[in-house]
């Protein structure tokens, strides 16, 4: 029989057991899903998007890994045009490739944005431009 001194051992050799192998499959799992380091520390980056028909022929799918939720769906008669508008405007600070492509997987046209916002810019031209003094706003105070 096993003193009480050895089984407490015994638990806190398999509780460190427990954290290694939790810390190896935790290891194992980000190593499978991270990108490759030299994406990640990427100085220049270029968007690039897929505009594909859907399967089931109801609109157009807009596909890219620099969306957040892929693919988005537009349907309609501006369904192509309101989809290379919205790549655009998600990659203003980005290069962007845009592809359109037919129901066979041709491709039909390529469009390029040359991502020409700098950080700040929007939010120093159009606020203070249209800004009405306030007498509650301190910053237009003599």
């Amino acid at each position: 029989m096993k003193t009480l001194a050895q089984r407490r051992r015994d638990v806190v050799d398999l509780t460190k057991r427990g954290r290694r192998v939790l810390k190896a499959s935790i290891n194992l799992v980000q190593q499978c899903w991270a990108k490759p380091n030299r994406l990640k520390h990427s100085t220049f980056s270029i968007h690039v998007y897929e505009i594909r028909p859907r399967a089931d022929k109801r609109g157009f799918d807009l596909i890219s890994d620099a969306l957040p939720c892929s693919p988005l769906w537009y349907r309609g008669p501006k369904a192509i045009r309101d989809a290379i508008g919205y790549a655009k405007f998600y990659s203003r600070s980005h290069d962007a490739v845009i592809r359109v492509y037919d129901a066979a997987g041709n491709e039909i046209e390529t469009h390029q944005h040359a991502g020409d916002f700098e950080s700040g810019e929007l939010l120093l031209s159009s606020h203070r431009s249209f800004a009405k003094p306030n007498a509650h706003d301190s910053a237009f105070i003599a």
